[in-house]
């Protein structure tokens, strides 16, 4: 059990490295995941989609981090080329997937992820 002082002296450190400024990444990202915004797909699935969100999941064999990338699935492609189908939020799919899963397309520049809301609304 810790005592007042220590818990008061914790709240402290966290409270000046929040007000400093100078943490590392303020958006939480992990510095070596894929940008926001890259092309990619969700082997799992086999649909193509948008990184939206990466963070830091569980821990493997090596004792490494695990990158989880939140992904946005776009509708297939059968659908969008259809006559009939009109688009819709239920189209698009939001999933997490382990850094094992997902294929980054580098070569195609990130996706403008605000325009991009606006887009699908």
């Amino acid at each position: 059990m810790t005592t007042n002082e220590e818990l008061i002296g914790r709240l402290k450190d966290v409270l000046e490295d929040a007000l400093s400024g100078e943490l590392p990444n303020s958006k939480g990202i992990p510095d070596e995941a894929m940008p926001l915004g890259t092309v990619s797909r969700a082997v799992n699935h086999g649909r193509l989609g948008v990184i939206v969100d990466a963070f830091y999941g569980d821990l493997d064999k090596d004792n490494q981090k695990i990158i989880v990338y939140t992904i946005l699935l776009l509708p297939e492609t059968s659908s969008l080329i259809s006559k009939n189908s009109k688009l819709s939020s239920d189209q698009y799919y939001l999933t997490n997937e382990y850094e094992y899963n997902v294929i980054g397309y580098l070569m195609i520049p990130p996706v403008n992820l605000d325009l991009f809301s606006h887009i699908i609304g």
